[in-house]
């Protein structure tokens, strides 16, 4: 077991936990702590006792085969014991297992940093880090959530802090996998072991999984302009920022509501800067991409030639053969030449020049003459602006026309004989002469007036008495 002095990894994981992994029984535990995590460990609330334990052990090297399973811990310390209880005192020794006493029990259970670690590699195993495309409808589900309540779901930021992190750290694993899987795809010796390799590697593992999740129409990635958006409005909210730091004080993630305030300020600023990033990860792994699928299509083209001109000479050699009087026992003079094994990797070999494109043809461009029809249309449009047009003048024209020498005129002493008279009586009554305000005032009464055109509000112009200055 680890000392009590040992300082721990990371803050909380026993520095212990990896020795388990640095001899040759490594993979023997590493399968063994698979099958406990499932079998006894994977129920939930059922207390494991020391007993329980060895039969799980014990199963699992009986179903992994005892030699193989004897094989494999040949470098440890076995003692006279059975190889489970072996087993088991090296998981325990390691950190990896934990004893307590429940009154007369001997219970077991796993460490809980090396349960937080040994679920993380099991799901690195299983590639369930790779699929992180619901991340981003989660990150995005959970903000609105606190939108619409920000003190019931306040909680729900940190949850997408966290996802918003866990997203970026996805993407760049699929960068990083891309640019590995580029690396092994270039050392393979000859082109069967090159193709399988890029089948097995990249289609399968990347391409099918992530690399076409970034491509679809429905992709997720989709959804961050309003991951962004969402996240600038509640910056900008203040009532919503206090209402969810009450909401974390409430529930006991914040001692105080100016500290959680800050700590909620910096998880939106982290989710806009995470999907403010996405860009550059896209556009490294769409790059490694269109890189190995360029260094794929040479490969298969140069395939492709060497296997058409293989194919002619094997069919031409035969056919002499059989023309030959030669018989089993003779001895034949043959020139050797030198057979590539491998396809030229380098990028002399397998660059390809872009074509040569033609010059572009001389032409004289071609003006037309406007059309007759569109410029009599455009000249009709604009008489019908100035016609229906009322300016300030045109107004001010109007109602010195009707008024005359009368100091107060009623709506409905107002003349409307004709369509000019109509738009200016109209914008009267839309404008209350406000682009005349200095010479005339309007008044709403009480009811309506009513002509042959229009029926509207009641109301009166009189014209502004002159002051004289003495």
């Amino acid at each position: 077991m680890s000392g009590d002095g040992e300082k721990p990894l990371f803050g909380t994981v026993p520095g212990n936990l990896f020795r388990l992994f640095s001899g040759a029984s490594r993979y023997f535990f590493a399968d063994l702590l698979t099958h406990l995590a499932d079998d006894p460990f994977g129920v939930t609330g059922e207390i494991v006792t020391r007993k329980r334990l060895f039969g799980s052990i014990s199963e699992f090297i009986d179903r992994s085969g005892r030699a193989a399973a004897l094989d494999a811990l040949s470098g440890e310390d076995l003692g006279s014991g059975p190889s489970y209880v072996a087993a088991y005192n090296r998981l325990r020794d390691t950190g990896w297992l934990i004893e307590y006493r429940d009154r007369y029990r001997k219970v077991v259970d796993f460490d809980p940093a090396a349960r937080l670690l040994l679920h993380t590699l099991l799901d690195i195993q299983s590639g369930r880090v790779r699929s992180y495309g619901g991340a981003v409808l989660n990150v995005l589900t959970l903000l609105q959530s606190v939108e619409q309540e920000p003190a019931a779901k306040a909680l729900n930021i940190r949850e997408a802090a966290l996802a918003a992190r866990g997203f970026m750290n996805h993407l760049r694993t699929v960068a990083g996998t891309m640019r590995r899987v580029e690396n092994l795809i270039m050392a393979q010796p000859t082109a069967t072991a090159l193709v399988r390799r890029f089948v097995s590697d990249f289609i399968e593992a990347s391409v099918v999984q992530d690399y076409r999740n970034l491509q679809s129409r429905e992709s997720p990635y989709r959804f961050r302009g309003d991951i962004i958006e969402l996240g600038d409005r509640l910056l900008a909210d203040e009532a919503a920022l206090g209402d969810i730091a009450l909401g974390w004080v409430t529930g006991g993630i914040a001692r105080k509501a100016e500290a959680a305030r800050e700590a909620i300020i910096t998880d939106l600023r982290d989710i806009n800067r995470v999907f403010s990033a996405i860009d550059d990860h896209v556009h490294d792994i769409e790059t490694t991409t269109h890189r190995i699928e360029r260094r794929m299509t040479n490969v298969v083209r140069f395939s492709d030639r060497m296997a058409t001109i293989s194919t002619e000479r094997i069919l031409v050699a035969i056919e002499l053969l059989g023309k030959s009087t030669l018989v089993e026992q003779d001895d034949v003079g043959a020139r050797i030449g030198l057979q590539l094994e491998t396809l030229p990797m380098a990028t002399s070999q397998l660059y390809l020049p872009a074509r040569k494109r033609r010059p572009p043809e001389e032409r004289e461009v071609e003006i037309r003459l406007p059309d007759p029809a569109m410029a009599l249309y455009l000249r009709a449009v604009d008489l019908f602006q100035m016609r229906v047009g009322i300016t300030p003048e045109r107004l001010a024209a109007y109602v010195e026309r009707a008024m005359g020498t009368r100091e107060e005129l009623a709506a409905a002493e107002f003349p409307v004989s004709d369509l000019d008279d109509f738009l200016a009586f109209e914008r009267l009554h839309e404008a209350g002469l406000a682009p005349l305000s200095d010479r005339f005032d309007y008044e709403e009464l009480n009811g309506t007036v009513a002509n042959d055109w229009i029926e509207r509000r009641n109301f009166v112009v009189r014209r502004k008495l002159e002051t004289v200055d003495g």
